[in-house]
């Protein structure tokens, strides 16, 4: 999994729900399977990549906030 994959997942993600900080947890499985891979290993690995990386942060157990980082380039 590289940086350049995990960036397609968030244009993805942003294509789909413009203007939105708040996604709920599918979608974010839904371009993960669009982008990477069907396996419940690449969606959990990129997952915890995207946490790591400062990409997006959970918010409960169905949401996640994307923080903005990926196109401001900003650390955590």
């Amino acid at each position: 999994m590289t940086i350049e994959k995990m960036e397609r997942v968030m244009w993805r993600i942003r294509a789909r729900n413009k203007g939105k900080t708040e996604i709920f947890i599918s979608e974010l499985r839904r371009a993960v399977m669009y982008e990477i891979g069907t396996d419940v290993r690449t969606y959990n690995k990129t997952k915890t990549a995207l946490k790591r990386l400062g990409w997006i942060k959970k918010k409960g157990p169905q949401r996640v906030i994307l923080t903005g980082n990926d196109l401001t380039g900003d650390d955590v």
